[in-house]
């Protein structure tokens, strides 16, 4: 029996696996690589899309289903499959996306869909925010996509821009059909509201291969704390957000001092 079979480990992305330079240290990899060689299982969690996520991941083993999109899907890389998506359905959700458009024109809009990201934002601020996609993305209106089967929509600008826009969706009650959250900063993001990666976290504990293991989740932001409060153990970086800190049962290391090697060091020593 491996040391680590009773565990699953699923970690955010960005400022958490990811140090400041988007990339997963040489600690965390040989850290990792040890976990699962000994039975565990490692997955991550985060609002960017399969094929973008792969990319970051090169030579770990990714045992278990991942979470993607903030939440709204569930997805099996050894299956090359979604097991399960919560996508926003219903006209009332593309009239809320349009009155968004409407409302605040200053701020990037894209929706994305399994298959793409669409940019639905005005043009004048392509020059300002394309450059900074790494995903499969396209140009479109709102209009042409009504059909599409939505997953969650984005919104980026400053963060005073944004703490304003989302007051004011909440004024207008404009958010009461979403889960709504900043998954940083700059980066205001809509989802189902019975999608988050919380709520996705259930899911992946009734699969089979994760049957009577302990979930340690880890990440920094918004769009993490409700998946930390539901692991059996939640891990907050040294650099989270302070309400993640606070819903945390552990406060770790910063992301540039290799926060997965740290947490399964807490495993070496039965800390967890």
């Amino acid at each position: 029996m491996g040391h680590y079979e009773d565990y699953v480990l699923i970690s955010d992305l960005d400022g958490t696996l990811l140090n400041s330079e988007r990339q997963v240290s040489p600690e965390n990899k040989a850290a990792l690589k040890r976990f699962t060689e000994g039975g565990g299982h490692f997955c991550v969690a985060t609002g960017r899309t399969p094929a973008n996520t792969v990319k970051f991941l090169q030579g770990i083993d990714i045992n278990t289903a991942c979470v993607f999109f903030n939440g709204a899907m569930l997805y099996d890389y050894k299956r090359h499959e979604a097991i399960r998506e919560i996508s926003l359905g219903g006209q009332e959700v593309r009239r809320a996306a349009a009155c968004l458009a409407q409302k605040f024109p200053e701020l990037f809009m894209q929706v994305f869909t399994s298959e793409t990201a669409y940019v639905v934002s005005d043009e004048s601020l392509n020059s300002l925010y394309v450059p900074r996609i790494t995903y499969d993305y396209t140009f479109s209106d709102l209009a042409a996509i009504q059909d599409k089967k939505w997953l969650k929509i984005m919104l980026a600008g400053g963060p005073e821009e944004l703490q304003e826009a989302a007051e004011k969706m909440k004024a207008m009650k404009l958010d009461e059909m979403f889960n709504a959250f900043f998954a940083a900063s700059d980066c205001y993001e809509l989802v189902n509201k019975d999608a988050s990666k919380g709520h996705m976290l259930q899911f992946l504990r009734e699969l089979p291969e994760n049957c009577g293991r302990r979930i340690i989740a880890q990440g920094d932001y918004g769009n993490d704390t409700y998946m930390l409060q539901m692991a059996d153990v939640g891990v907050a970086s040294g650099n989270a957000h302070a309400e993640t800190k606070a819903a945390a049962d552990i406060v770790g290391v910063d992301c540039n001092e290799h926060l997965a090697a740290y947490v399964i060091g807490l495993i070496d020593s039965g800390r967890i």
